[in-house]
């Protein structure tokens, strides 16, 4: 309980400041009588809905043969309809702005209907090879159909979902259709194009005024691609690394330039670390022996990255206020 503030609402409510309700909840909230579990609720539900998934798929692979093919796929679909029909109806009209979910549920069983329906598509694909040697083409359909409904019902769990899966539909054509050494290289250069694509998503999305709170999921997995392609890069084998570094070292100080000045300590933080993994590599490259020298460099400069991350959280924070 908070004393002070226990005896500021009783205060305000002499006063006829706060109405007699609003000063039952406030003074409820500082003796700590009511307490939110709205996380934990979220929580709960997500972790049914993945286990639920889990239980199909693996009802699907154990009895498929006993239950057949058709009839599974027809369950699947059926199941997928009713989750999708049951948010059409709930969902309130389309916005380009921010939409409050009309309930807690609202996104778990969105969730579990795009899930499900994806699941179908994959069922019948495997069975029926409708696609045949393209069949990684399913994960961009399902990508963009996860795109589609995160824009329509406002669901950034969606979105998330969408963007990975699209990254997952390049890495595995990439995989399949590559009949050389570069194959590698050929996913670096698409981690790098996406993650960028990804980003001006996310300067788009604010800059119109379309859907601009998604701004940091598309960001977020941008900036996780991007950086995460020109690492990889630097820890190549071969000398390409040396010229993979300066390039690493430059989109990380733009990306921890502009972050600073947006206040995004998120995108800050992934810039640093991307900067010091690179480091690490220009490090280590004069040592051909095992030494101590590049471990306490990399240990200091560590520290430092940590500090510069807080520091700039914390300078973040004071513009903010």
């Amino acid at each position: 309980m908070n004393p002070d503030v226990v005896a500021a609402v009783a205060r305000l409510r002499a006063e006829e400041i706060l109405s007699a309700e609003q000063a039952t909840f406030f003074d409820r909230v500082a003796r700590r009588q009511l307490v939110s579990v709205w996380l934990e609720i979220r929580i709960l539900l997500y972790v049914g809905v993945l286990l639920l998934t889990s239980g199909v798929g693996l009802v699907v692979a154990e009895f498929h043969r006993e239950i057949g093919p058709w009839t599974i796929a027809f369950a699947l679909g059926a199941a997928a309809a009713a989750c999708l029909i049951w948010v059409a109806r709930k969902s309130p009209p389309f916005s380009w702005g921010e939409v409050r979910s009309p309930s807690i549920a609202f996104d778990y069983v969105l969730l579990l209907g795009l899930l499900l329906l994806a699941s179908d598509w994959a069922y019948i694909e495997a069975n029926f090879t409708l696609l045949g040697p393209r069949w990684a083409h399913h994960l961009l359909v399902v990508g963009l159909v996860y795109l589609v409904a995160a824009y329509r019902w406002d669901s950034r769990t969606i979105l998330g979902l969408a963007l990975s899966t699209l990254a997952a539909w390049r890495g595995v054509s990439i995989s399949l259709g590559s009949l050389w050494r570069g194959e590698a290289e050929v996913l670096r250069i698409n981690a790098i194009l996406l993650g960028a694509l990804y980003v001006v998503a996310a300067w788009h999305s604010v800059r119109w005024q379309k859907k601009a709170h998604f701004e940091e999921v598309f960001a977020n997995a941008g900036l996780l691609l991007l950086l995460g392609g020109l690492v990889s890069g630097v820890l190549g084998r071969g000398s390409a690394w040396s010229m993979w570094l300066p390039v690493l070292l430059g989109v990380a100080g733009i990306v921890m330039w502009i972050s600073f000045r947006l206040g995004r300590s998120l995108y800050f933080a992934q810039a640093v670390a991307a900067a010091y993994i690179g480091l690490l590599r220009l490090l280590f490259a004069p040592f051909h022996r095992p030494s101590s020298i590049p471990l306490l460099l990399a240990a200091l400069l560590g520290a430092g990255a940590l500090a510069l991350i807080f520091a700039a959280h914390r300078r973040m924070h004071e513009h903010e206020t």
